[in-house]
């Protein structure tokens, strides 16, 4: 058993439950307040809760000016995919683009291949293939496998948009959080990401504070701590293992809105779900074992 696979595995999941948790708490938030809002004082809320951390663990500014322009990158990546990630999940239909969106980590993969030299053997890619037809068949329903027939609507390229994004992030977050930590890997691309809202918030003429009680603000702080935790699981496991194993391991991220459904109201899994939760565990449980 490597124990960096599993290391990596496990960081990945638990990372895509924390986020998982946060979304569907931003989905309600989203609704009150406004999407680009509710962006804007998640990231704030989430560097000022771990900033005290940063003061007391100040990097060499060697290390900060080396990587500088990844930094950077990752922080303009971090604005585009969330704004065109929900866009697309607003012009729908979100049927189509959940489960595309559920195959980043194959981009997150190859381009760890790629650029980074992580390779795989025959039975890893085999299992891999598993956990990632279970994470489509997770976020399907019964009758609901016509992809294709959707056509190529602006929801749907913007879906595809979106995983290519997603995916990117993904890597980006792990390739720089071996250069500089997990904590500045996520840490100073969210920062940056923040001045980004700003134009867009004048764009869509959102005022961040309208509407912002005591109950929303503490539902954003709830949100921004779990959001900015699983980023930094994600970026440890990258750290410890590798970032193609730390992106399948999120591809669990799924499982957590069909459990808050089944739990708070009441819905019914359908047997393709149930299929679909069954192969992708079980598969993650088997390349961890391997």
């Amino acid at each position: 058993m490597d124990n960096a696979i599993v290391l990596s595995i496990v960081f990945g999941v638990l990372g895509a439950t924390a986020i998982g948790i946060a979304d569907l708490i931003t989905i309600g938030l989203a609704r009150k307040i406004g999407l680009v809002t509710t962006g804007i004082w998640e990231k704030l809320l989430a560097v000022l809760i771990v900033t005290p951390y940063f003061l007391f663990t100040i990097p060499t500014s060697d290390i900060m000016f080396e990587h500088w322009d990844l930094l950077i990158l990752l922080g303009v990546v971090n604005l585009i995919t969330y704004l065109v990630l929900i866009k697309s999940l607003q012009i729908g239909p979100v049927s189509v683009i959940a489960p595309l969106t559920t195959l980043f980590s194959i981009v997150s993969l190859g381009l760890a291949y790629l650029f980074l030299d992580e390779k795989l053997t025959y039975t890893q890619i085999s299992v891999i293939g598993v956990a990632l037809t279970g994470a489509v068949v997770t976020v399907l329903r019964t009758g609901n496998f016509n992809l294709v027939s959707s056509s190529l609507t602006a929801g749907v390229l913007l879906g595809l948009l979106a995983t290519l994004l997603v995916g990117t992030q993904m890597f980006l977050q792990g390739a720089i959080s071996k250069q500089v930590g997990w904590f500045f890997g996520v840490y100073f691309p969210m920062m940056l990401s923040i001045f980004g809202f700003i134009p867009v918030l004048f764009y869509k003429r959102e005022i961040p504070w309208h509407s912002l009680s005591i109950r929303v603000f503490c539902l954003l702080l709830i949100t921004s701590s779990l959001k900015i935790g699983g980023f930094f699981l994600f970026a440890r496991g990258a750290e410890l293992g590798s970032i193609g194993m730390v992106s399948v391991g999120t591809t669990t991220y799924p499982v957590i809105p069909i459990i808050a459904g089944v739990l708070l109201f009441k819905e019914r899994l359908s047997y393709t779900q149930l299929i679909g939760i069954s192969l992708l565990l079980g598969s993650l449980a088997v390349l961890a074992a391997t």
